[in-house]
């Protein structure tokens, strides 16, 4: 077609390519060379040229900046307040990297780090910000820092995280929870790139993509059902779970036990769950380590069933409130009918309960031993206290063809309201907990009809308490404030 010819020779083609369709030599020269080609660029290759070592971040010790927790405390809030604050705890942790690496570890976030309780930050580094700063309204700002928040955005905050890790630089996104939804669809397709390079030959491999949803589902009392949503569990659960690392460390302990995982992690996206609110404190540096190694660990504190004895019933749990509501319940279950043998597990990474179709999938699930090792044979009663949605604990069990579960998580009911009434809208609490599994024991015959319909009823009345003075009196009872941990009848 003359008309087809016409366009095409419009590109002048004879100027370009030679008479056998052989680039021309002068055109051939204009292409870049080396290291000057995008994908040979280190800059574009983490940080390096290819093949070369990745440098490491130097991780400070964090035994030393955690909690002296001991059979004396646990389960209590320590006397220095701070300290009940996991994220601040782990602020200690993060000052010590930014000392250690000064030029290649970053905090990123929406005008939210203070809020989310990374202080100690604010003692050694200001926020970055270029442009006139206007005191005292624009707090710890100046020209150079380490901190990147001073905009209200998540889509820039995560944006400039993905190019500072593809750089071979190791950063962290915090953020309130229900907000970075705001920006799944980017952490979506950072994965499927991460993915995708691991098969590239020529490609280095990259720092992890290290995001923090705080502010919590159960810690929004105060701003409401807008800033209630744990989503992104579930959202992130989908993908390919060898690219995916998803933690919900209960206290301060295991929550540096967890960053001192993940930085040591490469090319994955590392999601953790963490309370910025003041909370009990539960686990020993040994028990927040092995948690965040093997990424659970049946509890023997606050188990009553001998090791290789089956259990009556398990109980487990991941999350921060979500493990107090449980370990609560134990305590309820165990006050009542201290004969229950009893498991309790406590969940840090969510992946190892998986078990996928497809590749990519199997680099940290259980095996099929292992899981029936920690929940029991099918149809051994399983109350699991969770923090996110409740079909993605549910999904894990149908995978494992484990018929028994009762999960307690959140069921999409909030409001403003008091913190422990949070917890009773999606019946995470412990009373509703409790009442789970009496209900499931006396159906296996292991309490008694009568004892455990009076156990029920007054079960009922405390939550009736509850609702009566929350709403006319505004304020939380004392079967929820009042409650520490004490050892169980063994």
């Amino acid at each position: 077609m003359q008309e087809f010819e016409d366009w095409m020779n419009s590109y002048k083609p004879t100027e370009l390519f030679n008479a056998d369709g052989s680039l021309k030599d002068e055109v051939a020269d204009f292409a870049p060379k080396g290291d000057k080609r995008m994908a040979a660029n280190p800059v574009a290759n983490g940080g390096r040229a290819k093949g070369a070592k990745a440098e490491m971040l130097d991780l400070p010790d964090w035994k030393s900046l955690a909690n002296d927790i001991n059979d004396s405390n646990r389960g209590t809030e320590l006397p220095e307040g701070n300290r009940n604050m996991d994220m601040n705890v782990l602020s200690t942790f993060f000052a010590g990297v930014a000392k250690k690496n000064p030029n290649s570890f970053r905090i990123f976030g929406p005008d939210e780090t203070m809020s989310n309780r990374l202080w100690d930050m604010f003692n050694i580094t200001n926020r970055q910000w270029m442009s006139k700063v206007n005191e005292p309204y624009d707090q710890y700002e100046a020209p150079e820092g380490r901190i990147l928040d001073a905009q209200l955005s998540e889509h820039q905050a995560e944006g400039w995280l993905e190019g500072y890790t593809l750089t071979g630089r190791t950063g962290v996104f915090a953020s309130y929870e229900s907000f970075l939804r705001v920006v799944d669809s980017m952490t979506t397709q950072h994965f499927k790139w991460i993915r995708q390079a691991a098969d590239q030959p020529w490609r280095n491999d990259y720092p992890s993509l290290n995001l923090i949803s705080t502010s919590t589902v159960f810690q929004q009392d105060h701003n409401g059902y807008t800033h209630q949503d744990p989503g992104m569990l579930t959202h992130l659960a989908e993908k390919k779970s060898d690219f995916i690392r998803q933690y919900l460390p209960a206290d301060g302990n295991s929550l540096l036990a967890v960053f001192n995982r993940a930085f040591n992690d490469r090319q994955k996206v590392n999601h953790i769950v963490a309370s910025k609110q003041p909370r009990q404190q539960w686990f020993s540096v040994d028990e927040a380590e092995e948690l965040a190694t093997t990424g659970l660990k049946t509890i023997d504190w606050a188990s009553t069933v001998a090791e290789g004895e089956d259990a009556d019933i398990v109980f487990a749990s991941a999350g921060v409130e979500p493990t107090i509501e449980t370990l609560a319940a134990v305590d309820l279950i165990n006050d009542a009918f201290p004969e229950v043998k009893m498991r309790y597990i406590n969940v840090v990474e969510l992946g190892r309960l998986q078990k996928k179709n497809g590749p990519l999938n199997d680099e940290r699930a259980l095996s099929d031993a292992e899981f029936t090792k920690f929940f029991g044979e099918s149809g051994t009663p399983v109350v699991f206290g969770f923090h996110g949605y409740e079909d993605l604990i549910e999904s894990m069990f149908y995978e494992r063809q484990h018929l028994g579960l009762h999960v307690h998580g959140y069921r999409e009911d909030g409001d403003i309201t008091t913190a422990y009434d949070m917890r009773v809208y999606s019946k995470l609490d412990r009373f509703n907990q409790a009442k789970d599994a009496v209900q499931v024991l006396m159906d296996k015959g292991v309490v008694d009809n009568a004892a455990g319909n009076d156990f029920e009823k007054k079960m009922d009345d405390i939550l009736a308490k509850h609702f009566k003075i929350t709403r006319d009196e505004g304020h939380d009872i004392e079967e929820f404030t009042d409650w520490k941990w004490t050892a169980l009848k063994k």
